[in-house]
């Protein structure tokens, strides 16, 4: 991130504190209408015309390390195989046959998740499931085989047979970022690159190249998926739900959004003032310290924890504030100079989310993975009363939007990443296609941040 942006985001931040109302000129937005979390029609437009355009987080690039290597991807059910091929290149094909059947048979991995149970919150004691493990496969004799016809085709999906007839496998768009794989359905669609900018620059001092996936953990959510990224997208609940004891460790009135292209998105919170203080800080936008890092509970020794190094790189406005990035459309990331995770939101149905967290830290190296260590123990553990405090409130919300009595969700200058992300989905979607009453209006256009400093 240039030290320009990071200049910018400091007086935003100054901005925010200072006003006492939306800046002048800025749109009134209307309620949210309900229907796009209840109703199954608009839930059906999004699943065909949303979620095979766009680019989803399918693995990271390390999990293939050779030639017929690959992972298998099933999520939106549609089964997708990745392999990586004699050049080294990753191709992206439809897992499933013109029967019905596999080209590669789905592994039963059941013994590689724990179950576990969120120890408050939850009437119900709401479960999640745990995976430390993440085995690397290779494909028998470096092929994929029709079991129905015997066909076999090579790591680029071409038959090897062409003399016996078939196609070359429908295969789907496989591109790379800083070692995060990202597949898309689109074949059309513009280069991950492009469709993420500014995330990349502003993220590349995180050496996503080197970081590696050590954890994964997932739960069943009752609400629409949009509930789950937007409970990530705005900065009211901070001091309501991750307070301790009245007390919250930010400030959610310096709070600064930035709404990028393609419904992308920034969220900059500073310390609180007792917080900032209590670290050591002249103020709150005094970034000269690695506040973070010295409130990190995570080293129980004075001996280094693998997986758990500095990025040296993470400039100082991350080391001092909450700092997050959303990717259009299911993916959040509150970063951190030590790695970060991803916070994923899967569709299962109109009222049913499947909610990933994913962790990825600084390379270990040959050895066995570190997560068993306690300080490990410890860090995913705390990041588990997060979650847990920000999902207990996603099914009561559906609840809501669920009522009869709510016709539309309010949403303030303060929310505008919600926004965003609403006015992307319908252009995904194509406004046309979308009931008027469904509908809602392109506002933020002239407040799009383009630029990456």
């Amino acid at each position: 991130m240039k030290e320009a942006l990071v200049e910018r985001l400091k007086e935003e931040i100054r901005y925010e504190f200072s006003r006492e109302g939306p800046p002048e000129g800025f749109p009134k937005f209307p309620d949210i209408p309900a229907g796009r979390y209840r109703e199954e029609g608009f839930f059906d437009l999004e699943m065909k015309h949303l979620w095979t355009k766009v680019w989803l987080y399918a693995n990271r690039q390390e999990e293939l390390p050779e030639p017929g290597s690959y992972q298998l991807w099933d999520y939106l059910h549609t089964p997708v195989v990745i392999v990586r091929d004699e050049e080294g290149l990753l191709h992206a094909f439809y897992n499933t046959t013109p029967s019905g059947k596999y080209y590669v048979e789905p592994h039963d991995d059941s013994g590689l998740y724990g179950e576990r149970v969120f120890e408050e919150g939850y009437e119900t004691k709401q479960r999640f499931q745990t995976q430390d493990e993440f085995p690397r496969r290779s494909l028998s004799d470096g092929v994929l085989k029709d079991p129905d016809t015997g066909q076999v085709y090579d790591l680029k999906g071409q038959p090897l047979s062409p003399t016996t007839g078939g196609d070359s496998l429908r295969e789907l768009r496989c591109e790379v970022w800083d070692g995060w794989v990202f597949i898309n359905q689109d074949l059309n669609a513009e280069p991950l690159l492009e469709w993420m900018h500014p995330l990349p620059e502003q993220m590349e001092m995180f050496q996503g190249e080197k970081l590696r996936l050590i954890n994964k953990r997932r739960t069943i959510i009752p609400c629409n998926w949009k509930v789950t990224v937007e409970a990530f997208q705005e900065v009211y609940h901070f001091k309501h739900i991750h307070q301790k004891a009245g007390v919250s460790g930010l400030d959610q009135r310096g709070a600064t959004m930035g709404v990028l292209p393609n419904g992308h998105s920034r969220m900059i919170t500073p310390l609180s003032k007792r917080a900032a203080e209590m670290s050591g800080m002249e103020d709150q936008l005094d970034w000269s310290k690695d506040i973070m890092r010295a409130l990190s509970s995570t080293q129980v020794s004075e001996v280094p924890v693998p997986g758990m190094e500095d990025i040296e790189t993470v400039n100082g406005m991350t080391r001092c504030t909450s700092t997050a990035f959303s990717a259009f459309p299911n993916l959040v990331t509150p970063v951190a100079a030590t790695g970060l995770p991803f916070l994923l939101a899967w569709p299962i149905d109109v009222r049913t989310t499947l909610f990933e967290w994913v962790t990825f830290c600084t390379d270990w190296g040959d050895g066995p993975s570190p997560v068993t260590d306690e300080a490990w123990q410890m860090r995913l553990n705390g990041f588990d009363s997060v979650m847990e405090e920000d999902t207990r409130n996603m099914a009561p919300m559906q609840k809501s939007l669920d009522s009869p009595g709510l016709v539309g969700m309010p949403t303030s200058y303060q929310e505008r990443r919600i926004w965003n992300c609403a006015e992307q989905v319908d252009r995904m979607i194509g406004p046309e296609k979308i009931r008027e009453d469904l509908r809602v209006p392109q506002l933020l256009g002239p407040y799009i941040d383009r630029s990456s400093s």
